[in-house]
């Protein structure tokens, strides 16, 4: 991954060649030098022989166009650091270093609420510092740097890098007012946002709260009326109209060992995070309560998460959060795409909100997950279309154990795949491959759709209830290592060309996603591009029908000679079901009946005919989707253009596609069973057989006594060869003797007498014991019979009951 390569040299952050000048021929401005060994501050400051020496000095200039603010290398100055003023476009204002040796430091001591504050800056570089703020004193909250506006309109074009923030303590957990370097916006009377504000390649470390922190009081909307006043002190009357700082980028920055959340950027529209690494973010903590999350975001339109990775972020116990990723409340259209994310003890990605402020429309795709911890993939309260698309998650039966006195102390089980908390509403869980090394459960509520995902990982894997699950090891090439990339399919891998059709330029690696069927997981075979011939004429262009890019465009001539052809050969064969042509003026140079033909080795052979109703005459590209009657598959495709809505012909891109479900799975008939056993009314019998290995039955907590006997009826003759069941902390309530009996449409059959289970775990993990038939029936129910159980808590339990 380019992040894990990328950070061998960020430990020379640390020291430093002097900051050279941006290369301007021109570059109005003054420099001042600021030497504290040798400096004086009554001295003119524009030259290193007449330096100044304090930072009150320093902090009294107003920094205007293509001036620079230079402290000497190697050297440190304590107490807090005031930087204001205003470069302009093509003339940015700098602080920054000069001479050579590690970064001049500032240090606050922990007397001052931030070391370094930057106020109300525009056309502003901040480059190459080293920061700290630590005291004995823990009682209150403090920040490394404060980027701070208020009441100041846009501010444009402000770039904080090269930073090297550490060592900035507090009172051991998080308030969103603190960070290694927190972005703060106030005021009420002046919409005030940044644009084009720049974050990149800083180390932030060792911080009492966030490492990387940004929000602003211009954040009202929705429910959001407040701004964590108990954090802030900010009352609710200073919370104004959502007015969002715009071109926000914090890219390439290391952020580890901190108490709170590592970055949370709120309260902007179209951010970009992306390239950086937070590690053991939620560490080191001394406030016993509560939790964060490694990257999490609230209050954001069109935000992009991209190539990051996050590692070992700490838990407290369910609901404290401890996740690599968090769409949090407020949130709209957040796209989380190309992350690594591993051993984070609360699991891979959450999305949450409440029901004033719900978090809409997420993406997440192409992401790989391994070894976290506790749950997978979950959406929350009041979130809506959540979408988890190809992404790779190695799952493991790792327990994660949270110690006292924290709030949360006691050993955790990897618990859900997929969980659906309260009323989250229109999941989907598409292509995704799951290595389920755990046997941990999917949620079936909610409407949650399941499509095209693979399942593995245990002898019997529990899956969703999945329109078109694969349940096989999937190949990879060496699944369990650090290394994201060894999570790529080898050859043979049935991952190939099993997915639905999803909105993806590329994979994980950059592997464009092809034509037809993708594969499933984070990972796209190399495919290639389609070789576009034909009948028509001209033949010059006809490769941007499958380019990709249907911004270009293949144009006939004027008076093209009908019906003509457009075929188009593939490197690899491809699976489609549908045929989707783009075109601008297409009520114009549409193409209006077409027939669809792929040729099976010897011949063409004719798929479907359509008739093409274009709307639009506008430059906007337009698309007409042809279904086929079936799933096909072929590396060679022919259109045959019998009529087009006039001269020329305009087609700007053929593409072919998988349609995705739209609704839950509903299988036919389901089987129905009934249990002598007395149950508790809270784990009915009818989890038996939901589909849902990790849905539990359960007897009442005490006078349970043997046999007892389920009866499973599937309403019509199937025939079976042997029967699991599915039990979870089986060494404490799982059955351990049981007989097996087939029904023969007048009697009960005996086929298996006291089988012997053979569990192994007192946890979550769900396991399995099959009981195999001496040879396979045709039945229409089964009997179960129990002559004993580990009653460890006096109640027996059973997660499903599946015949095979």
């Amino acid at each position: 991954m380019r992040t894990r390569l990328g950070w061998a040299g960020l430990a020379l952050l640390a020291m430093t060649v002097s900051l050279a000048a941006p290369a301007h021929a021109a570059e109005p401005g003054t420099t001042y030098y600021v030497d504290a060994e040798s400096g004086d501050d009554t001295a003119a400051g524009t030259g290193a022989s007449t330096a100044w020496k304090s930072l009150a000095r320093a902090s009294a200039l107003t920094l205007g166009p293509g001036d620079r603010l230079l402290f000497k290398s190697g050297q440190r100055w304590q107490g807090q650091l005031l930087i204001k003023g205003a470069g302009s476009p093509g003339a940015p204002a700098l602080v920054g270093s000069y001479g050579t040796g590690p970064k001049p430091v500032i240090d606050g001591q922990g007397t001052v609420d931030a070391a370094v504050r930057i106020s109300d800056v525009h056309d502003f570089t901040v480059d190459g510092l080293e920061v700290t703020n630590h005291s004995a004193d823990t009682s209150v909250y403090r920040s490394g740097v404060n980027l701070f506006a208020k009441d100041s309109g846009r501010l444009a074009n402000v770039t904080l890098r090269n930073l090297n923030i550490h060592d900035v303590n507090g009172q051991g957990g998080h308030s969103v007012a603190a960070a290694g370097l927190l972005i703060s916006i106030r005021g009420n009377t002046t919409p005030t946002y940044f644009d084009n504000l720049v974050v990149e390649k800083n180390e932030i470390s060792k911080i009492g709260s966030y490492g990387i922190i940004m929000w602003s009081t211009w954040s009202r909307r929705s429910g959001m009326t407040s701004l964590y006043p108990v954090e802030t002190g900010i009352p609710d009357s200073e919370v104004v109209t959502w007015t969002p700082s715009t071109g926000v980028r914090i890219r390439d920055n290391y952020v580890h060992d901190v108490t709170g959340g590592g970055i949370t950027p709120m309260h902007t529209a179209g951010a970009v995070i992306e390239g950086n690494r937070v590690e053991r973010a939620v560490r080191g903590r001394t406030k016993t309560t509560g939790g964060n999350v490694g990257i999490w975001w609230q209050g954001n339109d069109d935000i992009v998460v991209q190539r990051n990775e996050v590692s070992h972020t700490g838990f407290n116990g369910p609901g404290s959060d401890g996740h690599g990723f968090d769409a949090d409340a407020d949130n709209n259209r957040s796209l989380v795409q190309y992350n690594y994310s591993h051993d984070n003890d609360g699991g891979f990605f959450l999305a949450v909100s409440f029901a004033a402020a719900p978090t809409r429309d997420t993406v997440v795709r192409y992401n790989v997950s391994r070894n976290d911890g506790y749950e997978g993939l979950a959406a929350s309260t009041s979130t809506t279309g959540t979408h988890f698309l190809n992404n790779t998650l190695y799952l493991t039966d790792r327990v994660v154990e949270v110690k006292p006195p924290f709030s949360g102390a006691g050993k955790y089980p990897f618990e859900r795949a997929v969980r659906l908390y309260n009323n989250a509403a229109g999941v989907t869980v598409r292509n995704n491959v799951f290595v389920n090394l755990a046997g941990a459960g999917f949620d079936n509520k909610n409407g949650i759709v399941y499509d095209h995902n693979l399942y593995w990982g245990t002898a019997e894997p529990p899956t969703g209830h999945d329109h078109a699950p694969v349940v096989a090891d999937p190949k990879l090439a060496a699944p369990g290592s650090a290394d994201p990339a060894d999570y790529r399919p080898l050859a043979g891998s049935p991952v190939f060309d099993a997915g639905v059709s999803v909105a993806a330029e590329h994979d994980y690696a950059g592997v464009p996603i092809p034509d037809g069927a993708p594969d499933l997981g984070a990972f796209q075979r190399e495919i290639g591009q389609a070789q576009v011939g034909g009948s028509v004429v001209p033949k010059g262009h006809l490769e941007r029908l499958a380019d990709r890019d249907p911004a270009t465009a293949w144009r006939s001539v004027p008076k093209p000679r009908l019906p003509a052809t457009i075929e188009l050969a593939y490197p690899a064969a491809r699976t489609f079901r549908t045929v989707t042509l783009s075109a601008a003026h297409a009520a114009s140079r549409g193409v209006t009946r077409v027939e669809v033909q792929t040729h099976d080795g010897h011949d063409w052979v004719g798929r479907t005919s359509a008739e093409l109703d274009w709307t639009s005459d506008a430059a906007t590209v337009e698309q007409q989707t042809i279904t086929l009657p079936e799933t096909v598959t072929a590396s060679r495709v022919r259109l045959v253009v019998k009529a087009a809505a006039g001269g020329p012909i305009q087609v700007n891109e053929v593409t072919l596609g998988v349609p995705a479900a739209a609704e839950p799975y509903r299988p036919g008939p389901s089987a129905t069973v009934t249990t002598t056993f007395p149950t508790s009314p809270t784990h009915t019998v009818d989890a038996l057989v939901d589909g849902d290995p990790s849905s539990p039955w359960a007897t009442v907590s005490s006078g349970v006594s043997f046999p007892g006997e389920f009866v499973v009826d599937y309403g019509t003759d199937k025939r079976v060869a042997a029967v699991t069941l599915h039990t979870a902390w089986a060494k404490g309530q799982g059955v351990t003797d049981v007989s097996l009996d087939t029904w023969d449409g007048a009697r009960w059959v005996p086929q298996v007498a006291h089988h012997r289970t053979n569990w192994q775990e007192s946890s979550a993990k769900v396991e399995t014991s099959t009981i195999t038939l001496p040879a396979p029936v045709t039945t229409r129910k089964v009997r179960l019979t129990v002559h004993d159980a580990n009653v460890q808590w006096g109640n027996i339990a059973l997660y499903e009951i599946v015949t095979s």
